[in-house]
This record gives structure tokens, C-alpha cells and sequence, in this order.
């Protein structure tokens, strides 16, 4: 063992002097992987030392890269594709790029340069950090891609190694925009701006040396007076809007995080969002429903134009709604809803304890445990029922204070949540629409079930929509052909008129993929080089969740 491993270190500091051949020092390199020996070349830990030594055992131990081998003439492309991932986001040191470009020895240089490749397909294809180790939320996993098979193209001749990285980015319009914009903000020349000093709200009326400031970020150097008055107002509410926050004309600390964006906290905010392109499946159907919980919209694409745009309302920060992707398979009118338990527990039964009656006006009711019938909530002694004991169900008829409103969408999944109708219109005149336990409400309800019907050549039943809501009994609608729905979470996408469009990160997930992007797809590592950090940014199913 002893001597093996001795072999080993000798074989990686000069494989070629010692062994004669490249192909020996490979098999002596893997039999001291066999024996566990580490997976460390030149100070280079191998990211998938199990598959580079598949390949080279499938090989019989001869050269890829080096000597005589199928791709020795492919290494400087190879070293572009690594280079030029940086454009999307991705560390090039994470992919040996420095050990490559300066190695002489033989061995190293297989050993690196196939574990870059292998490296590379897996993170350009499918994401450089593994979406659940920074998002218990994120559901929506893309499928695999075989690496090995995609080097064996290579070495057969097949394909250039460049051309075949280059093809494994989404194939996405939206995803080559954003690349466009992170190439045009990286080509802006450094600027001097103001930035405004935390502090308390900014408000109409005020004065002072941040309100000088916030004039100078706003409305362009100059003489200004160091009063809040009509003319910075305007240009508050203007800033606000654009920026996807409430025009109220106060700064906060929500507007402050974009106002005082740097461009490279832009391009922090590009690179998460196009990481987050590399988690989802490769391609999407083509038609389709998205949700995009970040920016509060929805969008029904058919052939890759809008069919339907809507405005939604999704979960609170700490009701997060979760991303995953499911199809509608039926849609319910004059729902009834059945209260998840933990809702129920949390925010119901204070109310019942307090006064059971105003929950019995809005149409609630309960069956107790051990019974087979539903009663109002206002016919129970609630003064025993504590959280522990709670095992009741407890439902709201349909109705006008239905809190699914007068149609639910069913994407039955694991996490209970689903697209609804609202009675509480109001909230729709907000921008940040984060209000929900993690549902999706719908502006346009109505909108939505007609194009589904429609689109599902169920035309009779689109007509008949307003009657059998007016009826109040609950109706039940199957679709035909059940439309795939992606609930997605994207803080820099494309509006559209091809616009990149920012949004503040309402649930506080892109710092995380950047941290772990700039520490070379290690999740949990931490931010560094010039774009380290996103301390600034710019501008009726029981359980559904409401």
C-alpha cells in the first residue's frame, strides 16, 4: 500500500520521467484512487474523480488530451470554453483554469482538463450549485446530462469540443438577453454617483443632507435645495414604479437597496438569474403557464408569445411560495375551502377563540373529530381547543367571502398550493404582492379559465362560465389536455418588449447562489472578486393554501 501510493506521488509530479508513458501513469493514478488515495492534482481537487477515472479505465488508460491522444489538438479550446464561461456567471478557477494554462506534466494535464470538461457540461447544462443545498423551496430539478457520453463524441471525432459545451446553454431567448445585458453593463465605464446614507425615512416634507443626496441620485448634480418638495416627489414615484415598488414617495430601506445599486451588484443579480435558467429543464413545452413569483406575474405562452399576462399574488416572505412545476388538470367553480391544518391552527383559531361568529358570517364551519357532519363554527365551545388537541377539519363554503374566490385552478402537487380567485381585490393596487400563505391569487380569474377552456376546445363550456358561477353549485371542469404550469423565481428577467426588468429579491435567495457561483459552484462558500456580495441591488383541493 505503501509503495502504491509512493507511486502515486511520484507519478503526479513527473509521470513521464518515471513511468515512460502517459498511459502508465494513468493506471498507476488509478489504482492509488482504488486504494484511496486523494483526488488532488497539482494542488487541484478533481470535482468528479469517480467519472474521470471511468473514462480512462474505459479507455484502457490511453491519453485523451496529451501525446497522440483524439482531443491533444482540442486543449485550447477547451481552455476558451472555460474562459468564456465567466461571461455567464460561472468561476473559470473553479474549472482548473490557471493549472491548465500553466502544467506541463502529462498526467496532470488528462486529469485536469477532463475534469474541467466533464465539470463544465454538468454546470452549463444543469447549474454550477445544486439548487436544493441553497433552496429547500426549489422543487423544479432539470434532468442530468451525460457528461461521459458527450466526451466520447469528442474523442470519436464527432463533434469539436468547443461546439458541444457551447450547444449544453439554455437554448432560451430570455436567458440570451440577459447575457446581452450583463456584457453591457460590464462594458459601462466606471462612474461617480451618490448614493444616499441609510438613516430613517425619506418623506415629503423633509430636509436635510440625505434629502441632498437623494435630489443629486435623482434628478443629476446640481444646485438643489435640501428640501423634499413636488419635484423630488415625482421622481420618487417614478423610480419606485419602474423599479417594481410601492410609488409611495417614501425611502425606505426597500428603495434604498435598489437606488443605490453599483453595476456590479446588476451583475451579481444577472448571474443568479441565469443560474436559475441552468436549473430548470432544458425546454419548455409550447404552450405553458408560468408564474413568476418575484415579479408577482403571470404569463401563458403559446408558441413563444404572450396568450395571457396577468398580475398574482404570492406568499409572504415567511409563507413562501415554493418553486416547482406541475400541469392544471381541472379548474372548480364556486370552490369551497379546506383549511390546511397549520393555517387553521396559526391564524384561525385565535380568531375563533375571540369571536367564532364573524368567521360563521364569512361561511365557516367545522367537523369535530369523530364526527360525520360539517356545523357552524359559531355552534362550538372553543375556550378547550388548543393546538395540540386541534384535530378538526375545518372548511369556508363557497361564496362571495370564499377565500379561493369563484374559481380555483388544481395543479395537484405535494405543497398544497394552487392558483385562486381573491375576494381581496384591493391588494392587486400594490406593487410587491407578497400577501399570500403561498398560493397563487389571480387578478384576472375569469381570464384564465376562458383561454384554458378554449385553448382545450371546450368552447361550450368557456360560454357557460357566468351562468354556473350565478348557479353557486360547485362545478368541477377536467381539462382535456392538462396544461404544464411552472411556478418559477426570477429577480432579473425580460418584459415584454425585451427589456431586462430588476425586482428586489422578496424571499432573500439570490446572495446565496452568488456566494457559492464566485466560490466556484461550492454551495455555501463565500462571495468574493469584483462581484462579491448583493448588498445593493437596481432598480377545491383540501390544503389549498390561499
Amino acid at each position: 500500500m505503501i509503495r502504491l501510493l509512493l507511486c502515486l506521488s511520484v507519478a503526479l509530479t513527473g509521470a513521464g520521467a518515471v513511468h515512460g508513458d502517459t498511459a502508465e501513469a494513468l493506471r498507476v493514478w488509478l489504482e492509488g484512487l482504488d486504494a484511496g488515495g486523494g483526488a488532488e492534482v497539482h494542488g487541484e481537487p478533481l470535482h468528479h474523480p469517480d467519472l474521470v477515472a471511468g473514462v480512462y479505465r474505459d479507455r484502457d488508460h490511453r491519453p485523451l488530451w496529451t501525446g497522440d491522444g483524439p482531443l491533444a489538438g482540442q486543449r485550447a479550446a477547451l481552455a476558451a470554453a472555460v474562459e468564456a464561461s465567466a461571461l455567464h456567471g460561472l468561476n473559470p478557477a473553479a474549472y482548473h483554469a490557471d493549472a491548465l494554462a500553466t502544467v506541463k506534466d502529462p498526467l496532470a494535464i488528462e486529469l485536469l482538463a477532463t475534469d474541467a470538461f466533464l465539470t463544465q457540461a454538468r454546470h452549463r447544462a444543469t447549474g454550477a450549485v445544486s439548487p436544493r443545498a441553497l433552496d429547500p423551496e426549489w422543487f423544479l430539478i432539470a434532468p442530468e446530462v451525460d457528461a461521459r457520453a458527450l466526451l466520447d463524441l469528442a474523442a470519436r471525432g464527432e463533434a469539436d469540443v468547443g461546439a458541444l459545451l457551447e450547444d449544453l446553454w439554455p437554448d432560451n431567448d430570455e436567458y440570451r438577453r440577459l447575457l446581452e445585458e450583463r456584457a453591457r453593463i460590464l462594458a459601462l465605464g466606471e462612474t461617480s454617483t451618490a448614493r444616499v446614507p441609510a438613516g430613517p425615512l425619506i418623506r415629503p416634507g423633509d430636509s436635510g443632507e440625505r434629502v441632498l443626496a437623494l435630489k443629486e441620485r435623482l434628478l443629476g448634480p446640481g444646485e438643489h435645495t435640501p428640501i423634499y418638495d413636488t419635484e423630488l416627489g415625482e421622481a420618487v414615484r417614478a423610480f419606485q414604479r419602474g423599479a417594481g415598488l410601492e410609488p409611495d414617495g417614501i425611502v425606505g430601506p426597500a428603495s434604498l437597496e435598489v437606488m443605490n445599486a453599483s453595476r456590479f451588484s446588476w451583475i451579481d443579480r444577472i448571474d443568479a438569474n441565469l443560474e436559475r435558467w441552468r436549473w430548470l429543464p432544458a425546454h419548455q413545452p409550447d404552450t405553458y403557464l408560468r408564474v413568476n413569483i418575484a415579479a408577482f406575474s403571470l404569463r401563458v405562452i403559446q408558441a413563444n408569445e404572450d396568450a395571457l399576462r396577468m398580475d398574482v399574488i404570492v406568499g409572504r416572505p415567511y409563507r413562501r411560495t415554493p418553486v416547482f412545476t406541475e400541469t392544471i388538470k381541472y379548474l372548480v367553480l364556486n370552490p369551497d375551502w379546506n383549511v390546511p391544518w397549520k393555517i387553521a391552527v396559526q391564524d384561525k383559531l385565535p380568531d375563533l377563540k375571540a369571536d367564532a361568529s364573524k368567521l360563521a358570517a364569512q361561511g365557516y364551519e367545522v367537523r369535530l373529530e369523530g364526527s360525520d357532519t360539517f356545523v357552524p363554527v359559531d355552534q362550538v365551545d372553543w375556550t378547550p381547543v388548543t393546538r395540540g388537541n386541534f384535530r378538526h377539519l375545518l372548511r369556508q363554503r363557497p361564496g362571495p367571502m370564499n377565500a379561493l374566490g369563484q374559481v380555483k385552478f388544481m395543479l395537484p402537487n405535494p405543497h398544497a398550493v394552487y392558483l385562486h380567485d381573491t375576494p381581496n381585490r384591493d391588494l392587486f393596487a400594490k406593487q410587491e404582492r407578497g400577501f399570500s400563505s403561498g398560493c397563487v391569487r389571480l387578478s384576472r380569474p375569469l381570464e384564465l379559465a376562458d383561454w384554458l377552456l378554449r385553448n382545450d376546445g371546450q368552447t361550450s363550456q368557456a360560454a357557460r362560465i357566468r351562468e354556473l358561477l350565478d348557479g353557486g353549485e360547485t362545478t368541477t371542469i377536467y381539462l382535456r389536455q392538462p396544461l404544464p404550469t411552472y411556478l418559477v423565481y426570477f429577480t432579473a428577467f425580460t418584459d415584454e418588449a425585451g427589456e431586462v426588468i430588476f425586482r428586489r429579491d422578496l424571499y432573500e435567495r439570490d446572495g446565496a447562489i452568488v456566494a457559492a457561483l464566485r466560490a466556484g459552484g461550492r454551495a455555501g462558500g463565500s462571495a468574493g472578486g469584483p462581484a462579491g456580495g448583493l448588498a445593493s441591488y437596481p432598480a377545491g383541493s383540501t390544503g389549498a393554501l390561499p
